[in-house]
């Protein structure tokens, strides 16, 4: 940065070469900033004022091209976003919700095939691929989008919930095998 201008010295002013050079003085207001306590009465002669000078700005230091001021955070932009992040979880909400419709339809199920095993067999399959496919999906893009910046929430969310949705088919298509054979 560069200093501020100063105004020439006269040469009548100018100082002794054979002593130091003084240090510059400050820029210091010639008048208080603030008023005076008590009130002020003007003086009966006119009184010459010093001239202020004004305090020369300093503007602060700006970051170069592309990058953000200390202690601002950078705005994601429209591109910016995590869209796969976003695909597996709400991947992962419909599996949960395919699961919990299953949960929900089963009674009826139950009455209306009256207690048929190969029927119920059936339908208990046919819920348990889609949950094991779409909760497979969800936990794959979501380990895929835990990869690439932004969106790492909605990536850990889809991750847990296509996971343990993935380990309860699992253990229930064991369970049914372990029945089957003992």
């Amino acid at each position: 940065m560069s200093e501020p201008q100063q105004p020439p010295v006269p040469p009548s002013a100018q100082p002794n070469p054979t002593s130091p050079p003084a240090p510059p003085a400050p820029h210091l207001p010639a008048a208080p900033q603030y008023p005076a306590a008590g009130p002020q009465y003007p003086a009966a002669a006119p009184q010459q004022q010093a001239p202020q000078y004004a305090a020369p700005q300093r503007q602060a230091p700006q970051p170069p091209y592309g990058q953000q001021p200390y202690g601002q955070q950078a705005r994601p932009t429209s591109g910016s976003t995590n869209s796969l992040a976003r695909t597996a979880f709400i991947i992962a909400l419909v599996v949960a919700a395919v699961g919990a419709l299953q949960i929900l339809v089963q009674p009826f199920v139950f009455s209306s095939f009256s207690y048929d095993a190969s029927s119920y067999g059936v339908f208990s399959f046919l819920f348990a691929v889609i949950i094991f496919l779409g909760s497979a999906a969800a936990l794959v893009l979501g380990l895929i989008a835990l990869r690439r910046p932004g969106g790492q929430a909605l990536a850990g969310i889809a991750i847990g919930v296509g996971g343990i949705q993935l380990i309860g088919v699992v253990l229930g298509w064991m369970s049914s095998l372990f029945y089957r054979f003992f």
